[in-house]
């Protein structure tokens, strides 16, 4: 592992650390290299990550973040390892949370006001598992910011036992951090946050492997090798400063120039895009915060840099694809890798080919089982091919579900609506998932998936 202390953060007998100057700027390439210690690749995602929870040193610029993917794929550990550059204090971790209880554990009363308050001013709010959805439904109005303090009402019992109505304030905007291992997700829920998936690649696999086998051969020195790595340590004192500037709020300048550029990404506007384009900009505004000593101007605001916008463009590249269609990059990963080539290579055979063309079929579940069968030599989860993947598809209008003209009409064929006029009239299934923001799933990943 390469160390590197930045200039400006001196280091004290105890491993702590002051910051005497301001420290060098650091690009994000910089920042993946201090990540990747404990991170191996998943660049855009750990980046991300990083940067939604760095976002929660702003007044109203917090980012939300919702990693969606299998059980084992790593989002979670992604998490946590990210959340532990970050203070304690300043970090709200819940493994689930029902809806009231969410309100009741937190908060101190305001008897002048007769509420409890529930402070969520500049903190990490981080959820490993799903939590329930009615909690969701009440996080809406905070993850989109629609008032600095909102007012929710519930009913709790009394000493007595008797049924009596607490008001309850949430103030302020936490950056927020979701994840799942569903895959299908409510339009109200994606619209909020940045879709992630962790990668799965056979290389990440093998360095994921090796560092388990790293860190439970020696579980205490291998983390105390970790936490006393100068460019780490660096890196939590460079957090705690930036925490410590108090930011209130980093100017964009010319944004029609952004504007411009963020309609280059999209052949037709959708209703989505309001929000979307909020989070490129809370984006960008994230990626100046983490050298906020160089985007400080003589009278005192801070503005964000060509530099830092141009990485935020690159990041937002990686996600815009399956953002725009509100699925999760695995479940896109899935579509390209086997739905689009069964269905094509159905559609060069020759007994299929007009019908196909003229609408009046498309790819049943079972050949699509039987695709993945050939390809992968492991079962198709049917149950979860119904309940979770295609629901999300068809939601997503990447597909419709339709009963054949032909054939039997017992089930409903797979008609793809994404993506056909980019591939060729034979495709090769080796390059059927390639694109920004799209997954190369490994087949045993899939395998264990679907097994």
């Amino acid at each position: 592992m390469e160390n590197h202390l930045e200039p400006g953060l001196s280091l004290s007998k105890d491993t702590e650390s002051e910051l005497t100057t301001p420290p060098d700027e650091m690009t994000l390439d910089g920042l993946e290299a201090i990540l990747t210690h404990t991170i191996k690749y998943d660049r855009d995602n750990k980046l991300i990550t990083f940067l939604c929870m760095l976002s929660a040193y702003t007044d109203s610029s917090q980012l939300n973040v919702s990693f969606n993917a299998p059980s084992s794929s790593g989002k979670t550990y992604m998490t946590t390892e990210i959340a532990k550059l970050f203070p304690e204090e300043d970090k709200i971790e819940r493994s689930g949370a029902s809806p009231t209880s969410f309100f009741y554990s937190e908060g101190k009363v305001d008897k002048k006001r007769g509420v409890k308050i529930v402070s969520l001013e500049r903190k990490i709010l981080i959820f490993y598992e799903q939590p329930n959805p009615e909690l969701q439904k009440r996080l809406r109005p905070v993850l989109s910011h629609d008032d600095r303090e909102l007012k929710f009402s519930n009913t709790n019992k009394d000493k007595k036992g008797a049924n009596r109505a607490e008001q309850t304030i949430i103030r302020g905007f936490p950056a927020t951090v979701f994840c799942s291992a569903g895959l299908q997700l409510d339009e109200q829920e994606a619209t909020r946050a940045i879709l992630l998936s962790p990668e799965t690649t056979e290389a990440k696999l093998r360095e994921g492997v090796h560092l388990q086998f790293m860190r439970n051969a020696n579980g205490v020195q291998f983390e105390s090798d970790i936490e006393t790595l100068p460019d780490r340590i660096a890196l939590k004192n460079r957090i705690v400063a930036i925490r410590d500037q108090n930011v209130d709020d980093i100017i964009i300048a010319e944004p029609d120039k952004i504007e411009t550029r963020f309609y280059e990404t999209f052949t037709k506007l959708k209703p989505r895009h309001m929000r979307d384009s909020g989070h490129l900009m809370k984006l960008i505004k994230a990626v100046a915060l983490l050298n906020v000593w160089h985007r400080r101007q003589p009278d005192g605001t801070i503005v964000a840099s060509e530099a830092d916008i141009d990485q935020a463009f690159q990041l937002w590249s990686t996600v815009i694809e399956s953002q725009d269609l509100n699925v999760p990059p695995m479940v896109m990963g899935f579509y390209k890798d086997f739905i689009l080539p069964a269905f094509l290579q159905k559609q060069e055979d020759s007994e299929y080919r007009s019908d196909i063309r003229s609408g009046y079929i498309g790819l049943s579940s079972s050949e699509l089982s039987a695709y993945y069968m050939r390809r992968e030599r492991a079962m198709l989860n049917e149950e979860h091919l119904r309940k979770q993947l295609l629901p999300q598809l068809v939601n997503s209008g990447m597909i419709a579900l339709e009963q054949p003209v032909y054939g039997d009409k017992r089930s409903r064929h797979i008609f793809p609506k994404w993506g056909l006029e980019e591939k060729s009239s034979k495709p090769d299934p080796n390059n059927v998932g390639e694109g920004g923001g799209v997954l190369d799933i490994p087949d045993e990943v899939w395998k264990q998936f679907f097994a």
